[in-house]
């Protein structure tokens, strides 16, 4: 986890100079996969709608784009991811709620290396104050690093 004090300032509108800065953290997973991006597009698409039990909404184009929302369990947290962006078979970026930090925006993209692909998941995190969020990313990291696993597994055997 890497945290970042250096984000830019506004003063726009308080007329007072400007605003505190934001202690984002970041999380950035990556894995290269031994299969074309398109292969590892749809099986992370394949997963995540598996591991959510499917989503409650869809999205645009159905059922992975823009808008869709996934709910799935973390601990004893009930989470909601809904989609913003969708650009298959490159990048997909959701925002999370129901977790115990004031911001949690997620992207995954690929890019191609060859037949092969690198995966990049990315967490911009604004925690809550003191140790409120410390359990949370923890748990966030580990389940999305062994999910990044998962999918290169899957995708490399072929299932």
């Amino acid at each position: 986890m890497t945290s970042h004090s250096d984000e830019p300032t506004s003063s726009v509108g308080t007329g007072a100079g400007p605003l505190p800065k934001k202690a984002y953290t970041t999380i950035v997973i990556e894995r290269e996969i031994a299969v074309p991006r398109r292969v590892a597009w749809d099986g992370l698409l394949d997963m995540l709608a598996s591991v959510a039990g499917g989503y409650v909404s869809e999205g645009d184009p159905a059922p992975h784009g823009v808008g869709a929302v996934l709910e799935f369990g973390l601990g004893d947290l009930a989470l909601s991811e809904e989609v913003i962006s969708f650009e298959p078979p490159w990048r997909r970026v959701y925002e999370l709620s129901g977790a115990p930090v004031a911001l949690y925006q997620g992207t995954t993209a690929f890019v191609d290396r060859g037949d092969s692909c690198l995966m990049s998941w990315s967490l911009l995190v604004d925690p809550l104050p003191g140790s409120a969020s410390d359990a949370f990313m923890a748990a966030a990291e580990k389940f999305l690093t062994g999910f990044a696993d998962r999918l290169k597994d899957m995708v490399e055997s072929g299932g």
